[in-house]
């Protein structure tokens, strides 16, 4: 029985998190269902209680596809991080594929060079791709978003470095749902720290990830366009700067987290903190609140910052000023 259990078990697992993607999920899901693999593979759906059609879409692909989607539903939203780790809980591939339910893949061989890279190559952790971008409330699409050139520090060798290079800004950038990672690794991870991706504060878990991954692995990137990545960012910014400040809060007290975990050295944790105040104190100058920036500040000193001297100026206009 366990041989049949092991020759039936799906070599990879698309991870699909999915709320109030109604316009979105049946790309998503088609764009999973097309790709030519030449393995098994499983698409496991992991649907947060969504308030409009997502379920019932995903329910209908469920009943279509029973042999190869699983629906995982929520009784009420627990939230991304939440949704994320219990939909990986269940996931049974030797690897999983990341997708997120406003993002679909474009090209049909996707999985199947990511798997040849992790199979022949025992010392790589994750496999990343290009990818368009698209702005949807313009519907603008950028081709070829990713343009770092060279060779990253994280493609070369694994370990602290490749860290060091995330918080100094000199790294690849990568879009989760171009990943392909191996599960055994990501379930390590989360044995080993579930509170990095299970605070709520935290509101993001890709820069985690990719942190906690290059410790432990190199990264090799395919200069192909594969995905088209969902981005709202414009609306926010247009509609509810609140909820924009809140989120990269979120990210701020990620990497404090991180830096205070990984005992960073001085100089990345300098140009790391420097760049994301930037942020704050344009902020509390358009929005007129200085709520963000202050509590910032606190973190920063706490972490041993000192603000440069433009920086000091600004901070005496937020603190006797605005």
């Amino acid at each position: 029985m366990t041989d049949s259990n092991l020759e039936n078990r799906p070599l990879l697992s698309v991870l699909l998190v999915t709320y109030n993607h109604e316009a979105f999920i049946r790309r998503a899901l088609d764009g999973a269902l097309m790709q030519k693999t030449g393995f098994p593979f499983e698409i496991v759906i992991g649907e947060d209680a969504s308030t409009d059609n997502t379920r019932a879409i995903c329910e209908e692909y469920n009943r279509k596809y029973p042999d190869q989607i699983r629906l995982i539903n929520s009784a009420e939203n627990v939230g991304l991080n939440q949704n994320f780790i219990r939909t990986l809980e269940v996931c049974r591939g030797k690897y999983v594929a990341y997708l997120e339910g406003d993002d679909w893949w474009i090209t049909d061989d996707k999985l199947r060079k990511q798997v040849e890279i992790l199979e022949t190559q025992p010392d790589v952790v994750l496999v990343h791709t290009n990818c368009k971008l698209l702005d949807i409330e313009s519907g603008r699409l950028q081709d070829h978003h990713i343009r770092f050139d060279g060779v990253c520090i994280r493609e070369k060798k694994s370990g602290i470095d490749g860290v060091i290079a995330e918080f100094e800004g000199c790294f690849r950038p990568i879009k989760t749902s171009t990943a392909c990672y191996r599960r055994e690794i990501m379930a390590d991870i989360l044995a080993a720290d579930e509170y990095l991706f299970s605070n709520p504060e935290f509101s993001t878990q890709d820069f985690q990830l990719f942190q906690e991954m290059c410790l432990r692995g190199k990264f090799v990137f395919i200069d192909e366009d594969t995905t088209v990545i969902g981005f709202h960012d414009s609306i926010s910014a247009a509609k509810d700067k609140i909820k924009q400040v809140k989120f990269r809060f979120g990210f701020f007290l990620i990497g404090l987290y991180l830096i205070d975990k990984y005992k960073l050295p001085r100089y990345a944790i300098d140009i790391w903190i420097q760049k994301e105040l930037y942020f704050f104190f344009k902020d509390a100058f358009e929005r007129k609140d200085r709520t963000y920036i202050l509590k910032a500040l606190s973190e920063s000193a706490k972490r041993g910052y000192h603000l440069p001297f433009r920086q000091w100026v600004k901070a005496q206009v937020v603190k006797y000023v605005i």
